[in-house]
């Protein structure tokens, strides 16, 4: 019963990162290439501490979240990203996004996008693996 148990779980965090390898291959192949401009990068505080909701803590940085501009099928577009960068980028840089074809207004990184799409593989392959050890080694 515990080997079924623990397949199951192999299974179901294979199955999870078959869903997001799979919406990450659809940007990569679907997706519409745009080379953005960030234009703010605002950093997001949260409160550090053991005690944080307690007591009144100092603010540390969490992350960023940039303002790109981009423009596809010759409408431009002035979006946030969903990144959550813990350095800022650049104000005036440029990068490759991967835009989604049905609302351009949702954009992955495409550098973020081939690197995402290589670890969840492995990943899902481990967990595979994980999940047919316990189902076929007795």
């Amino acid at each position: 019963m515990r080997d079924i148990i623990l397949a199951c779980v192999g299974g179901i965090i294979a199955l999870a990162g078959g869903v997001y390898l799979a919406r990450l291959l659809y940007y990569k192949k679907f997706g519409v290439i745009a080379k953005a401009e960030v234009t703010d990068a605002a950093a997001v505080t949260k409160r550090a501490g053991v005690f944080s909701y307690i007591i009144v803590t100092a603010k540390r940085i969490s992350h960023y979240t940039h303002t790109l501009r981009y423009e596809v099928n010759g409408k431009v577009y002035e979006e946030k990203d969903s990144a959550a960068y813990t350095q800022p980028l650049k104000i005036g840089s440029t990068h490759l996004i991967l835009c989604d074809p049905k609302d351009p207004k949702k954009f992955k990184f495409e550098a973020d996008v081939s690197r995402h799409i290589t670890i969840t593989a492995a990943l899902v392959v481990m967990a595979v693996i994980f999940a047919l050890r316990f189902l076929l080694v007795k």
